[in-house]
């Protein structure tokens, strides 16, 4: 009996009651290379995605303050508008609309410990970069206010 009569080796074989990619197949051997490369990739694009660059945070920063600069934002109370976290969460809005930021990744948005209430520090995981929004915030009547954003280089 020659090796051409034999017959080919299966592309997938039982293993522990699985099947599983069968190496001594030239198939199954490219099928385990494909799926090595595929995880490989896959794994590099999370990775990227769920990490900021300094470019990318810089980019979403400034972005996100040209957005909000002279915008009104509705139900504020003037005697209130800095307590709390009330415009983290709206630059943070505003950087993850800028099409800038990452997939998997929300910048972090704190108020700063210094002493102008309306400054904001923004960080992002994957990088020391930090970036300080400085609001200015002028309330005009009806529970309304006009916003006023910059951004420099560094923390607050």
């Amino acid at each position: 009996m020659s090796t051409s009569d034999r017959e080919p080796e299966p592309v997938f074989t039982r293993v522990n009651g699985r099947f599983a990619y069968n190496p001594a197949n030239p198939v199954g051997l490219t099928l385990i290379l494909l799926t090595l490369v595929f995880v490989g990739v896959a794994m590099y694009v999370v990775n990227d995605q769920t990490h900021w660059s300094e470019g990318e945070l810089r980019d979403a920063a400034h972005q996100a303050a040209h957005d909000l600069d002279d915008t009104t934002q509705s139900n504020i109370d003037p005697s209130q508008r800095f307590s709390g976290n009330d415009y983290a969460r709206t630059i943070e809005d505003a950087m993850k609309n800028t099409g800038t930021g990452q997939w998997f990744a929300d910048p972090i948005v704190l108020r700063s410990h210094g002493t102008d209430q309306a400054a904001y520090d923004i960080t992002g995981s994957g990088t020391y970069a930090a970036f300080c929004m400085h609001l200015t915030v002028s309330p005009f009547g009806g529970g309304k206010a006009v916003i006023r954003a910059r951004v420099t280089d560094g923390t607050c």
